[in-house]
């Protein structure tokens, strides 16, 4: 049987796995990232995990078809990281593949870490038994993957997928990418909080909250969690954050359906540990954004994979 070891690089750490070609996995581990040291040692350490979950597995690397990395950011073609991979300081420009063709003698293909989970996800999780669709990840930011026709697209040097900087409103927020309005200043824990604290200055004093009383009084502690534990109890200020996020994903994900007619759009990611709840009110937002036939032949789902689904999706660039 066809073995594969899967890396999914994170800020804080790195996680691997050996995974056979029947999506069974052993041996996970984990080891710091130690990212504000420098590109060179992330490899050091993505190199080391390596190392050791060959010796774990008592295999030898000529066992392995090779190994698949998910990362932030985008993978050239040769191996090179090109950039979007901000919270790991000199990360851009470090050449991935031959220092692990080099010390392990097994070809290593990457991409990015969103990139690999819907892979994981059309393989294993909410995209089994279709060929078309697209993965939002809700986190800290907005990342995407796209598969079309039961593949990966990566477009040009790796850089697809960017789902997270589609403008949805003009003039908007600022993004860190430089532009304004972009989708991730609104649907992701960051764009959350960002709104909460909105939100609830300007209702102080006409139309305060339970919620929008503890946004002003300690804003340092708002997280998107607590945003949606009163969007339970029907918080006023809360449900307005909630229905500005639904309506701006709503707004991208109409014009990925529009664009790409998708068997499925996937949500992940932690603002997703919501529930039902944004899964719905966004399928209301996004058949106003795109054309009815299109939208009604196109599913909108929450991920199955869990916190697994990085390596997954990273060992199966490698089985495939």
């Amino acid at each position: 049987m066809k073995r594969a070891i899967g890396i999914d690089l994170g800020g804080t750490a790195i996680k691997g796995t050996i995974m056979s070609e029947d999506g069974v996995c052993s041996h996970t581990t984990r080891v710091p990232t130690e990212a504000t040291q420098g590109g060179q040692r992330v490899l050091e350490n993505i190199l080391s995990l390596i190392d050791q979950l060959i010796k774990k597995s008592g295999l030898a690397p000529s066992d392995f078809v090779g190994i698949g990395f998910g990362t932030p950011g985008f993978v050239d073609e040769d191996g090179t990281i090109l950039g979007g991979a901000e919270n790991l300081p000199g990360w851009k420009g470090t050449q991935v593949y031959a220092p692990i063709k080099e010390r392990f003698g097994f070809k290593a293909l990457g991409a990015n870490d969103v990139t690999a989970v819907a892979l994981a996800e059309l393989k294993y999780g909410a995209g089994r038994g279709v060929n078309n669709i697209v993965c939002m990840a809700l986190g800290t930011g907005l990342g995407g993957g796209i598969v079309t026709s039961g593949k990966l697209y990566k477009g040009t040097h790796g850089m697809a997928g960017e789902v997270g900087h589609i403008m949805v409103e003009p003039d908007g927020y600022p993004c860190t990418c430089g532009r304004k309005g972009c989708v991730e200043r609104y649907a992701s824990a960051t764009g959350i909080v960002h709104m909460a604290i909105e939100f609830s200055k300007a209702a102080a004093g006409s139309e305060i909250t339970p919620f929008a009383e503890i946004a002003c009084k300690n804003p340092d502690e708002i997280t998107s969690k607590m945003v949606y534990e009163y969007v339970a109890k029907s918080d006023a200020i809360a449900l307005k954050v909630h229905n500005k996020m639904c309506n701006m994903l709503g707004r991208a994900a109409g014009t990925l359906i529009d664009i790409l007619s998708p068997d499925r759009i996937i949500l992940g990611g932690g603002v997703m540990m919501a529930g039902g709840i944004i899964i719905d009110t966004v399928k209301q937002y996004t058949k106003q954004y795109c054309w009815p036939a299109i939208f009604e032949r196109c599913e909108i789902v929450p991920a199955k994979l869990s916190e697994d689904a990085g390596v997954i999706g990273a060992a199966s660039l490698a089985l495939e």
